[in-house]
């Protein structure tokens, strides 16, 4: 049975995110290799993992209410098997409940015991109807406190309604070979419905994919290099740094690289780019497509940022700092089960440390870049003003010059556009996806002085 063995691979990825801390869409990427499923049934365990991990706080609530076991009493596989199966009930409404609970059943039996199977069985049965069960949010309740004193509770339930939704997928043009133009007539040639991005035109979030399925490498124009995927906030970054051809350019956390990759590109393939980071594994994944993108002047380093050696000053330097991934929950899932109240001290102590060694690697008159896929104000402005009290040969630049008059009129019609202002001519703009309909990321722009 086709559906039993899809949510058997959905249930042993899940555990590997719980085991071994690994990332959700590297875990799938593994499960795929390894066992081949047709395009529907990678979508559906994909959906299922995603889903699950989106929810894993609501949905361990949902199952602590109807077992007579504590969650932490159970094997790691029986609450994989029932995290997966509660997410079903609760958000597939296409799917039977007799599909759900007999699989889920079975699954049980496989990975435990007949005695896992019946207790399975007897906590599904006493779920409440999905009609009657109001999904809530998974954001772990330390953060949603701290979200409550920085932005208030209106703003607040915002965000927690974001961090639920189901991201688009956005690809960035790679303008090198075409134009945001030309790539968008292939999709819509091809029955797809796509829409320009606003805060990066040459991004295009894709609407619907119409007849077009499978992996974002069945897309027309994957094969011949005409885009990337990357979120437009992430996309913002690369243009903020404004490399220039010629120029010598250090990404400094660079993994999994989509920004060394937008940045070569604007770079129009001259000069070099030295992609470092201590992650070899997720270092490997730039070559690929730096090779699918037909790029050259990229170099990948395997070196902890803190501590990168360099006999050289370079003319830019980007800080894509490692932080609390707040801003983007919703397109990494498993971080809301992956980040605790603790986490935030050693990040702000790696962040600090970060920016005042690529202090040190700077050309006088260069410009250094820091930014986080965070909402969280210690680690992005505050971060920042405590470096430019500490190193005077540094100032920051507004970044108008990086907005398009699109984007800057809609978030004129905004409540918040006065403090937006004030954050754009300081040179460190918080995006917020309540404000900005964008992703929430920090982005600062500082030049040495000469």
């Amino acid at each position: 049975m086709q559906g039993l063995a899809s949510r058997k691979i959905a249930v042993e990825v899940l555990m590997k995110v719980e085991l071994e801390g690994a990332f959700a869409n590297l875990a799938l990427q593994g499960a795929f290799k390894q066992h081949p499923l047709s395009e529907r049934d990678r979508a559906f365990v994909t959906a299922l993992v995603q889903g699950t991990t989106r929810h894993i706080v609501e949905l361990d609530r949902k199952i602590a209410e109807h077992s007579s076991r504590p969650l932490a009493k159970m094997t790691p596989a029986l609450r994989a098997v029932l995290r997966c199966a509660f997410f079903q009930l609760t958000y597939m409404d296409d799917i039977p409940v007799s599909a759900v609970v007999n699989t889920a059943v079975q699954i049980a039996r496989k990975t435990g015991h007949e005695g896992s199977a019946r207790f399975t069985n007897g906590v599904l049965r006493s779920f409440k109807s999905k009609a009657d069960s109001k999904p809530d949010h998974s954001v772990p309740e330390w953060l949603v406190e701290r979200w409550k004193r920085n932005f208030g509770d209106e703003e607040t339930e915002l965000l927690l309604k974001y961090s639920q939704e189901i991201p688009v997928l956005t690809l960035r043009t790679n303008e090198s070979a075409i134009t945001p133009e030309g790539l968008m007539r292939i999709f819509t040639d091809k029955g797809m419905k796509v829409e320009q991005g606003k805060l990066v035109p040459s991004c295009l979030n894709i609407v619907d994919r119409g007849p077009v399925g499978g992996p974002v490498s069945k897309l027309p124009g994957y094969a011949e290099g005409l885009f990337a995927v990357q979120d437009e906030a992430s996309a913002f970054v690369a243009l903020v740094v404004s490399p220039t051809p010629g120029q010598l350019v250090l990404d400094l956390c660079a993994a999994p690289g989509g920004k060394s990759l937008h940045m070569a590109e604007l770079m129009e393939n001259k000069g070099r780019i030295v992609a470092a980071d201590v992650n070899q594994k997720r270092l490997n994944l730039i070559a690929p497509e730096r090779r699918r993108l037909g790029l050259t002047n990229i170099e990948t380093v395997q070196a902890d940022g803190r501590y990168f050696p360099s006999q050289v000053m370079f003319d830019s330097i980007l800080i894509d700092a490692p932080c609390t991934g707040t801003g983007v929950i919703n397109r990494r899932s498993d971080l809301s089960q992956r980040r605790k109240k603790e986490d935030l001290e050693e990040l702000i102590a790696i962040q600090r440390d970060l920016l005042s060694h690529a202090s040190r690697l700077l050309r006088p008159g260069g410009i250094l870049v820091y930014s986080t896929c965070s909402m969280e104000p210690e680690e992005n402005r505050q971060n920042i003003e405590e470096f430019l009290r500490t190193h005077h040969e540094f100032r920051s630049e507004p970044l108008w010059d990086f907005l398009n008059t699109e984007i800057i009129g809609l978030w004129k019609e905004e409540s918040h556009w006065a403090e937006t202002s004030e954050q754009i001519e300081a040179g460190m703009l918080q995006l917020l996806p309540s404000r900005h309909s964008t992703s929430g990321f920090f982005i600062s722009r500082l030049r040495r002085e000469s």
